[in-house]
Parts: C-alpha cells; structure tokens; sequence
C-alpha cells in the first residue's frame, strides 16, 4: 500500500519586524451611513449616525467601542447582510446593491451545524453558490490546511475545542476567497491562551495575502488585541454609534507589548474608552430619569471595592483592570455600577473608593444589605420597580418586566438588565425572584433595618 507523503506547511510565526505595508485603494466606503432600527412598541432606535469608513486594501482595521456603539452593525453593513436606513456602500467605487462579494465573515459564536464533519461546514459556504463537488472539496482542504485543521476533517463539532471550532469559523470565511476577512469579535470566547494563538494564526493568514486576501477587519471589546493586530484603529462612541476617534498603528510585527510605543498607543485609547464610559462631572447626578445598570454583580462590586480599599483607596483604571485579573471593558462596567451606588468615584483616570464604600467593604454582611437596600431605593430604576410591584399585588411576571425595559431602555439588552436589578435586589432584600413560574416579587419580610 503507497503512502502519500507528508505535507509540510510554512512556519505560522511572522519574520520579526514585518512592517505595516502601505494602504492600497479603497475596497469599502460607508459614507453618511445612518442606522434605526424599531422597538417591539414601534419606536424608532438610532444605533448609528453619519458614520464614515474606508477598508483599503492591505490594511488590518479594528473598530472598538463599548456596548451600543454599533460596532456589530457597522461589519453587517460592510458585508452586506444589513442595508443601512441612511447614507450609502461603495465596492470597488460602485454602490453596493445586495451582498458584498468581496467579504466573507466570522462571528463571535461559532454556528456551526452539528451534524456536518468538519470538512462539510467549511464547505457549507461554496455550496450555497452552487459550485462543482470537485471545487467545492478542493478549496475546503486548502482551507482546512490554511488553519492548521489537517486530521480533523471528518470530526464533528462536538469533538472540537472552542479553539477548533473558531477555527472552522476561519475556514470557512476564507473557503469562498474573500479580499477582506470580517471578525466580528471571534476570540472573546476563548480562553487567554487559545485566543492568543489564533491571533496569532490571523495575523499569519493577513501577513500572507493567503489566497486573494487583502484585507481584515475586526469588531472587538479589547484594546489590547486592537493594539497588538490592526494597523488602523477606530474608536466609536455610543448610543446612537458614532466615530469619536481614529488611530494609525505603524508598529511592526510582532508587537511587543512592553514597548514604550505599545503602552503609549494603548494609554492614549485607554483614556478616551475611560472618559467615554466613565465621564468625570463634578455636577450632581440626576436621578428624574432611568438609569442603566451596568452588567456586574454584587459580588464583583464588593470585590472590587476590597482591591482598591487594600490599595490604599485608589488607582487607575487600568491598574484596577490588572489587579482584579479582569478585562478592561468588563472592569469598567464594574465600576460604572459602583460608581452609581456612590461607593466610588472617578476622577479622571482614577478610580477613588468612597466614604461610603470603605463603610461597606468593612462592614458585615447584614450591614452591607442595609447599606445597598438603603442605596437602590434611591435609583429611579428600583423606584419605579417598586411602584410597578405595589399596584400589582407585590408580583410581576419577568417576561412583563422585560417589555417595560424594552420601552423605557431601548438602546440596552433588557434581559441582561433586568437579571442585574434581581441580584442587586434580592442581595439588598429588596426584591425577590421565583424561578418555578418566573416571577419578581416585592420582598415581604420588612426592610432591613439599622
């Protein structure tokens, strides 16, 4: 029996020092692009306004921004998969009509379909365009091969690892020859390890030109991973999505992160996503409207104020980041939420523990639900929680709650918020949850007292 013999691929670690090269010409315009969409009440919810980006050929570009800015929508627009309500598509300097050939792109979960091998999910994508068998198998092994996925071409998705299965995900973007690879944040499932290879792998396949690609662009949360791949970033604002700033990045590969000009680059967006999400106002803050809880849950709130009361009461934000072994962005919702309950402040870049949170920190846990029950009664959000409970005997059903929030809160993922209100709420023995027929009910032991 003849053996074939051993295919041998080129080494995935970039030469060091491989530099940025130059922008070619414009592959994507969005011009003037405006985005609503409508509420389940009919209400009209910009999420993008007058957003203008190029993609050129051989350029990596990464769009961050904090949650609601659009990033999602801005790469479904560029692809295609989404018609914007204003403003106009150009590819290759003709209008975009329908989806966009030259892209193909990779989601943050991984969709695959369960009952394909690996080898057909790639393929999934050259059979929707009715191409010959032979094709469609040839393109799919050279794929299978541009990722690393030889041997596994007859597993099932269930038999991969997270890391395997995004790597299909790749696969199966580049099986169809797209010039600009879209990542719409496709390692934030990951583990750090895992991410940091295929990073790695990407930065690989874009250094190449593999096949006809040209171009990335990627949708993340983490700075880091845009300082470390794009040579172009972007940084929107939020609700409704607008550019708010945009950095060049002419650092060559591979990038250390220790280098002066890596910490610069990431300070520089560090500070601009800080003061986004965190604006410093000596003004009073106003309580007349709804607030919008950020996703943390007690125990993050309360362990963050145990590292800055250990720290000395203070430290930036990025440093708080690194102590609590926390993203950047996810420690910023941290403190947003402690930041609203008046346990912190944040002075420019700093995060100060207050008064009142070192009372916290120290006191015992009973105390602390007087102290939270105390502090959640003063939000409008657990205001009108409460009057809406009382005039409906006490309880209400969850899936009514998320309707209200729908409403009241267009721009937010009301499930989401409305599991952060039960568990600052059932913490605070304010409110209480029934799990058995989904219910939210006014807690009726009396409230904790001093």
């Amino acid at each position: 029996m003849a053996f074939a013999p051993i295919a041998t691929r080129a080494p995935r670690i970039p030469a060091p020092h491989v530099v940025p090269p130059p922008p070619g010409k414009d592959l994507i315009e969005l011009r003037d692009i405006g985005m609503t969409f409508v509420t389940p009440n009919g209400k009209p919810l910009p999420v993008l306004e007058r957003v203008n980006i190029t993609v050129a050929e051989n350029e990596f570009l990464c769009i961050l921004g904090a949650s609601g800015s659009g990033k999602s929508t801005i790469l479904r627009i560029m692809t295609g998969l989404l018609k914007p309500t204003i403003g106009t598509v150009s590819v290759d300097g003709k209008p975009l009509r329908g989806n966009n050939p030259y892209t193909a792109i990779v989601f943050q979960s991984f969709a695959l379909l369960p009952w394909l091998t690996v080898e057909e999910n790639i393929g999934l994508g050259l059979d929707a365009l009715h191409a010959p068998r032979e094709e469609v198998v040839e393109k799919a092994k050279r794929a299978i091969d541009q990722v690393g996925l030889e041997g596994f071409e007859e597993a099932y998705p269930k038999e991969l690892s997270g890391g395997m299965k995004q790597r299909v995900g790749i696969a199966r973007a580049l099986v169809v020859e797209p010039r600009i690879l879209c990542m719409d944040e496709p390692f934030s499932a990951l583990d750090a390890l895992t991410a940091e290879n295929l990073r790695s792998e990407v930065l690989d396949l874009f250094h190449a030109n593999a096949g006809t690609l040209s171009s990335v662009v990627m949708v993340t949360h983490s700075i880091d991973e845009g300082v470390e791949m794009a040579s172009r970033i972007i940084v929107l604002d939020a609700h409704p999505g607008r550019i708010k700033a945009e950095f060049a990045n002419p650092m060559p590969y591979p990038r250390n992160p220790r280098s002066q000009e890596y910490i610069d680059l990431s300070n520089r967006i560090h500070a601009l996503i800080t003061n986004t999400v965190l604006p410093f106002s000596e003004e009073t803050k106003a309580v007349s409207k709804t607030e919008i809880l950020p996703a943390a849950n007690i125990e993050e709130i309360l362990g963050l104020l145990g590292i800055l009361a250990a720290e000395g009461g203070r430290l930036g934000a990025g440093d708080l980041a690194e102590a609590a072994s926390r993203r950047f962005d996810e420690t910023l919702q941290i403190i947003k939420a402690a930041e609203l309950l008046s346990f912190v402040e944040s002075p420019g870049l700093d995060v100060v523990i207050t008064p009142l949170g070192k009372e916290l920190v120290e006191a015992d846990v009973n105390e602390q639900k007087i102290l939270l029950n105390k502090q959640l009664r003063k939000l409008r959000t657990f205001q009108l929680l409460l009057e809406t409970l009382q005039q409906n005997e006490g309880e209400v059903s969850y899936e009514v709650l998320i309707e209200d929030f729908t409403s009241r809160m267009p721009y937010e993922e009301p499930a989401q918020l409305l599991d952060t209100v039960i568990d600052w709420g059932r913490f605070a023995e304010l409110i209480g949850y029934r799990s058995k027929d989904d219910v939210v009910y006014l807690d009726t032991g009396e409230p904790p007292k001093e």
